[in-house]
């Protein structure tokens, strides 16, 4: 049976696209290499096979095809954990059996009987928020006893703990039921939805979908809801002709009757999820949306209020989200994960945003919330940041009108969002060539000549082997525009009296006290920087995958631009991470985009994990300092 720290390893292989050695995997896991060895020969002898397959050179490396029998038994296999545990018996309740026999589930899942009287327990506090529940226990049987609406909630909450990290994918959801095809009720749903001409928010439609196959699961297990108030005026909206006509269609598909009842309620669900029940939420918002705007424009440098798209986009979401605040409603967002890890700006503003609508609205924001400001606000950078095309002219004889035009039209097609074809030559003019002061130049036929301007020979069908040289070369301009701003702008930022290695701390506030305390010494705070570090802190904790944390203030509040690191060579638990990178930013207002140069270096270098565990093995700041520009370039 595997450990967790060996199914750790084999998720982690699994999700680079390259091997990894022995020592990296070591660091991420805070383990000797040795240990990884091991680990890696226990894992190969319990498959009885090369699972993993180890190379002296490049490290570690999964076989793609054993990974998918792995997963397929995995999910096939008997709970490991006490919360697995909890989970199984509670789907088990729910679905296989009406009361479960816990002599014979000791003997299933392995355990003794204390250690499923203690499952019991927490089971009991899974269920305890869900009022119209209980779980009976007499003598050696269990059961659970309680009204069909809250069993389906509990139910939901646990497939959307299932679903978590994968939400959006509608393929993997259906894959929860075997039963029934929950995408071809997705397409029933939105053949009746185009009908009505009823638009469904691409955020919300996932948990729509998730309810509604609940919805079918339980009524083919004789479960429905009952005692669904249906006044007339819910029979006039759309929503319950939508409902109305799905379930019919359910009624066809699989072997259920139709309930009013639960055409009802799945009604008030699309009310309720697509935001159309209630009338929207008349506040004045202009006076915040102002403060917002105004907020993320001093600390950022960056106005977006000249977007009018966003504007109105961000009005009607804050609109809703002050009305869930009100009515205390939790919300689902499968983009947490991700928009945190590789959108540590963006994310960045969205907290921005958060605070001026907490002292709006004198509630707190939870980061689920935060979440979907950084949507918003992740669109809106990506129009305002846009790069300049890189310019490029083409060198393709007119032998073959059509076909060189279609030339252009592909090249266009493909790529006009990173280059502009300025000018298409017959032949070769240096001094034309010269002129026009290209980025690239594209030939159709064999060319040499003495410019420094990089040059890419394709066919005139430009086929897929042209494509990707072409996307090389932008690639490597890419590379060339950026890197030597960002070499002179890091080696501005860090300096080697603010760089520290320590062997281990205690926790989080440890860190920031130690980081603000060595800037204070400097002279480079006043000593009101950590109180407003520790404040940040407690709305969104700084700490992201792979291990390291980036503590800052909502504010400025130093009085030179500084950036402080600190390596631990044991890792410390922060928040839901491990982190071993900590890095205090402190940014006074007149350099907020010193802010921005920094986090984009970080996405870079983080989603690498390779040359992430080589920058936090760093012995020296010299050796720190060279692994940085190296990993930018």
């Amino acid at each position: 049976m595997l450990t967790l720290r060996q199914r750790a390893i084999i998720d982690i292989l699994q999700s680079e696209a390259q091997a990894m050695t022995g020592r990296a995997l070591a660091r991420l896991l805070g383990v000797s290499d040795r240990t990884i060895r091991s680990d890696i020969e226990e894992i190969n002898r319990q498959f009885d096979c090369e699972f993993v397959t180890a190379s002296y050179r490049n490290g570690y490396r999964l076989d793609p095809n054993l990974y998918k029998t792995y997963q397929t038994a995995r999910k096939e296999s008997v709970p490991q954990t006490a919360q697995q545990r909890c989970l199984y018996l509670i789907k088990e309740l729910l679905f296989h059996q009406e009361e479960i026999n816990l002599i014979a589930l000791q003997n299933q899942v392995f355990v003794s009987g204390y250690s499923i009287d203690n499952d019991i327990r927490k089971v009991r506090a899974i269920i305890r928020e869900y009022s119209g529940l209980r779980l009976v226990r007499s003598k050696n049987h269990l059961r659970l006893e309680g009204e069909e609406s809250e069993k389906r909630k509990l139910y939901k909450k646990l497939l959307t703990r299932e679903t978590e990290g994968n939400f959006i994918n509608l393929s993997a959801i259906a894959g929860i039921w075997q039963e029934f095809d929950l995408l071809e009720l997705k397409d029933a749903f939105e053949e009746i939805c185009e009908k009505y001409e009823y638009h469904i928010s691409e955020l919300v439609y996932p948990m729509i979908m998730l309810h509604a196959g609940v919805s079918v699961e339980r009524m083919m297990h004789d479960n429905f809801v009952e005692d669904v108030e249906c006044d007339s005026q819910l029979k006039e909206r759309v929503e319950y002709k939508i409902s109305d006509e799905l379930f019919q269609r359910i009624a066809e598909l699989y072997p259920v009757e139709r309930v009013e009842d639960e055409v009802s309620r799945f009604a008030e669900l699309l009310m309720k999820k697509n935001n159309l029940y209630e009338s929207e939420c008349g506040e004045d918002l202009d006076a915040l949306i102002h403060t917002i705007l105004q907020n993320i424009q001093n600390r950022f440098e960056i106005d977006f209020g000249k977007d009018e798209e966003f504007v109105s986009g961000i009005i009607s979401h804050i609109r809703l989200l002050l009305k869930r605040l009100k009515q205390q409603t939790d919300t689902t967002n499968p983009y947490l994960p991700e928009i945190k890890w590789k959108y540590p700006l963006v994310f960045e503003m969205a907290v921005e945003a958060a605070n001026s609508i907490e002292e709006y609205s004198h509630c707190k924001l939870n980061e689920k919330e935060i979440c979907y400001l950084a949507l918003h606000l992740g669109v809106a950078y990506e129009r305002s940041n846009a790069v300049p095309r890189y310019r490029a002219v083409l060198i393709a004889p007119n032998s073959y009108v059509t076909i060189t035009r279609q030339c252009m039209d592909n090249l266009v097609q493909r790529f006009g969002n990173r280059m502009e074809i300025i000018r298409r030559y017959n032949l070769f003019d240096e001094r034309k060539i010269i002129q026009d002061d290209p980025n690239l130049i594209i030939s159709t036929v064999p060319l040499k000549h003495d410019l420094n301007i990089p040059t890419i020979q394709i066919s005139l069908f430009v086929s897929g082997e042209d494509e990707s040289r072409i996307f090389q070369a932008l690639n490597r301009l890419d590379q060339s525009r950026y890197h030597h701003d960002f070499v002179q702008q890091v080696r501005d930022l860090l300096r080697p009296e603010l760089f520290y290695i320590q062997k281990r701390m205690k926790d989080q506030e440890q860190v920031i006290t130690f980081l603000c305390d060595k800037l204070q010494e400097a002279g480079l705070d006043d000593g009101s920087l950590k109180d407003n570090v520790l404040r940040r802190e407690s709305c969104a904790e700084t700490s992201f995958a792979y291990g390291f944390a980036i503590p800052h203030t909502m504010g400025t509040f130093v009085q030179k631009t500084s950036i402080s690191i600190l390596l631990l060579q044991e890792p410390l638990k922060w928040g839901e991470y491990d982190v071993r990178l900590v890095v205090l930013l402190g940014i006074r207002e007149e350099e907020n985009q010193v802010l921005k140069v920094f986090l984009d270096w970080l996405f870079h270098i983080v989603t690498n994990h390779a040359r992430f565990q080589e920058l936090i093995g760093s012995v020296n700041f010299d050796e720190f300092m060279e692994r940085i520009i190296s990993a930018n370039q």
